[in-house]
């Protein structure tokens, strides 16, 4: 009978001490639930005085591969969190900061957990002008648009002007097209202009047209070259336009036609 009544004692005793444990879990975790702020900002403190005390403060930063974005961008974005805890910068939130300038492709940010914060920036890589709406944007190699561009004189500028719906989109191409056959050393493009979606007139600065194949742009071109090494240069300041589009057979038409 001892040895029963001993028995329940100490299930009695190992049910109240889990139901202490229990009770203690539920209250930690109540006050946790309705003070997790005041925790956070106390923790906070906490670093931020730690921080302060051995120089572990954001006071300098390292910043590589800008070109068009401008140093004083990034400086403003940073002001704020200098003399932060190294280990309290929000890293995440500097990074969608920073990604708000147009020309920002991709960014790499990390710290040296002392008091430097570097900062690595890839930026979009113009390679023409689209003109729209009587506004110039500058484009990327897959015609997507980075950023309006205010230029009044654009005779030395050393980007292609395109023009024409989708010409963006399709430009690449053409530009690599006329790379390979040495076309803006020989002659002056004024701009270059996607016709119907379909094919490309390019416009040189004498107020000369040329309407390239659909088909293949390239011959067009290559055919446009012979013809101007055959002509002589008074048969040439005479013809404004070069019909190109059929590729057996080459249309002059000169200025007083």
């Amino acid at each position: 009978m001892n040895n029963i009544n001993r028995r329940r004692y100490v299930l009695s005793l190992r049910s109240f001490t889990y139901f202490c444990i229990f009770l203690f879990i539920i209250i930690f975790s109540f006050l946790v639930y309705f003070n997790k702020n005041s925790l956070i900002e106390t923790s906070k403190n906490i670093i931020q005085i730690f921080s302060e005390n051995f120089q572990y403060q954001f006071t300098k930063f390292d910043i590589t591969g800008l070109e068009k974005i401008e140093l004083k961008f990034i400086e403003h974005k940073l002001q704020n969190y200098i003399g932060s805890s190294i280990f309290l910068l929000p890293l995440d939130q500097i990074n969608d900061s920073i990604k708000e300038n147009n020309w920002v492709k991709d960014i790499f940010i990390k710290t040296n957990y002392k008091d430097t914060l570097f900062i690595r920036i890839a930026e979009y890589k113009p390679i023409g002008i689209y003109f729209f709406n009587e506004k110039y944007f500058v484009f990327d190699e897959n015609g997507k648009i980075i950023d309006q561009i205010y230029i009044t004189d654009f005779t030395h500028h050393s980007l292609l002007i395109f023009k024409g719906s989708s010409s963006n989109l399709k430009a690449n191409s053409l530009i690599n097209i006329l790379k390979n056959n040495n076309f803006e050393k020989k002659y002056q493009i004024e701009s270059l202009e996607f016709i119907n979606k379909r094919r490309w007139d390019i416009n040189l600065y004498s107020d000369v047209k040329l309407m390239l194949s659909e088909e293949d742009p390239n011959k067009s071109i290559q055919n446009f070259i012979m013809i101007q090494n055959k002509l002589s240069e008074t048969d040439i300041n005479n013809i404004q336009t070069y019909d190109l589009r059929n590729l057996k057979k080459t249309i002059l038409i000169n200025l007083n036609d």
